[in-house]
């Protein structure tokens, strides 16, 4: 942070190129941040965006565990997992201060944010609860979870990618244990961001063949060593587009420039290549998988392209810099609400015609069923020739506020009254006790503290 704002200072020295006392200084980056972070709240109370999908009206199928990955149904996901970089664990996305844009927000993550509820902001874990309400995998910003399986870290480069999915493999088989072989999974990829950063300064390094070899070492360690899993991989993001919120607040340019220097390095039509090169990686290394991978039934990989944005969607002709954090770099709540809802319809679009996040996605606020015809996670495979469903039983539809209850005569009310407060007060004694060495590995595990976001140059 420190090194962020002395930045701050030596691009103003160079930009009015006078010498200044320190504190008008202070004063004119302050007075800079201040009028951002204004800016910014008037196009978030602008937006007519609907956070959270509160109208949830889907049928729910009674379904034994899938047999088949081209046969999976929300509601035999029993595990969702993420790889990626600091856009995965929501860097930035609440922070109200300068202070506090390195802090890290998995809570609110679009992948496994567990914080909220499918009510205040879509997540993709809280939308499976809804069809698989055990599934694990959820992140809390006050605490990792025993079965928090969101291995993202900030700063990585995509070369980094594979040793994340060898830790995600060896939590796995500690955490689920016997239960591992059996588990369907979800595993996000999400990364490629600091490369397009920083391609730039090395072009071997962070290149897309680098890239593409590191999706590859990445697809094969999950494939061998986790059993049952769908793999959605997202493109990165072109890093680009945000050199379109410079017209809007001259914060976003300074930020930039030290945590992005490749967007000033490369055109528009550079980048483009750049990027192209990136996806054509991709595309083929997905292909690869499946093709090779065609008789498999516990194995499917797919592109999700829903967050490969063209450009800042607009609001008032302006680019809407309410879907960027206080940063202006990663994603604000509003942006990982999109993204989840975006990301979740992509998932049952075939494979050849997957829409990709527009102007008309900001305000999104249906629910989207998996559909009769096919209900199934797309995947190559079912996205050429689905099977629709076969005796499927369906659990009823409850109104969100309906509540079940229990006839019970009023004379044992007070009893189980009683009874609580007896559990509570032994619940409490064991509680005060000093542990034993047979302390258990989940609850040593809720005693870690919360993560804190790597003080590094790298903006993903």
């Amino acid at each position: 942070m420190r090194s962020i704002l002395i930045f701050l200072l030596v691009s103003l020295l160079e930009t009015h190129a006078i010498i200044s006392p320190p504190n008008a200084l202070l004063e004119i980056s302050a007075e800079i941040f201040n009028n951002w972070r204004d800016t910014r709240k008037k196009f978030m109370d602008s937006m007519k965006h609907p956070m959270g999908l509160p109208h949830f009206n889907c049928s729910r199928p009674i379904l034994d565990s899938a047999t088949s990955v081209h046969q999976l149904h929300p509601s035999q996901i029993d595990v969702i997992a993420a790889l990626g970089d600091s856009v995965t664990v929501a860097q930035a996305a609440k922070s109200s201060s300068i202070f506090e844009i390195l802090e890290q927000y998995p809570g609110i993550s679009f992948v496994t944010g567990d914080d909220v509820t499918l009510n205040e902001q879509s997540t993709l874990i809280n939308m499976f609860q809804k069809f698989s309400p055990r599934v694990k995998g959820g992140s809390s910003d006050r605490i990792r979870k025993f079965y928090d399986f969101n291995f993202a870290v900030p700063g990585s480069f995509s070369y980094e990618l594979p040793d994340q999915a060898k830790k995600l493999v060896k939590t796995l088989k500690r955490r689920l244990g016997t239960d591992n072989s059996k588990k369907w999974k979800l595993v996000n990829i999400f990364i490629g961001h600091n490369d397009l950063c920083q391609f730039c300064n090395n072009e071997t390094l962070h290149g897309p063949e680098t890239f593409g070899n590191a999706i590859r070492s990445t697809l094969f360690i999950i494939q061998s060593d986790i059993p049952n899993v769908f793999v959605n991989i997202m493109p990165p993001i072109n890093v680009q587009i945000h050199s379109q919120a410079h017209q809007v607040s001259p914060f976003c340019e300074l930020s930039h420039k030290k945590t992005c220097p490749c967007i000033f390095e490369l055109d528009k039509k550079d980048y483009k290549k750049i990027k192209e090169k990136f996806d054509e990686q991709l595309r083929e290394i997905t292909n690869e998988f499946n093709e090779k991978n065609n008789d498999s039934n516990d194995f499917a990989v797919v592109i999700a392209p829903a967050m490969d944005l063209k450009s800042i969607p607009l609001l008032d002709n302006k680019p809407n810099v309410g879907l960027l954090a206080l940063d202006c770099f990663h994603l604000s709540p509003i942006a990982h609400d999109v993204a989840a809802k975006q990301i979740w319809k992509g998932l049952f679009e075939p494979i050849q015609s997957k829409t990709i996040t527009n102007q008309t996605s900001v305000g999104f606020d249906r629910f989207v069923c998996p559909p009769t015809e096919c209900s199934f996670l797309r995947t190559s495979k079912n996205s050429v020739d689905c099977e629709p469903p076969k005796n499927f039983r369906f659990l009823p539809i409850l109104p969100e506020s309906s509540t079940v209850g229990m006839n019970m005569p009023s004379f044992l009310v007070p009893a189980f009254f009683l009874m609580g407060s007896v559990l509570i007060l032994l619940f409490v004694r064991a509680s005060f006790r000093r542990p034993s060495s047979e302390f258990s590995d989940e609850r040593q595990y809720l005693l870690l503290p919360m993560r804190r976001a790597d003080l590094n140059d790298n903006i993903f």
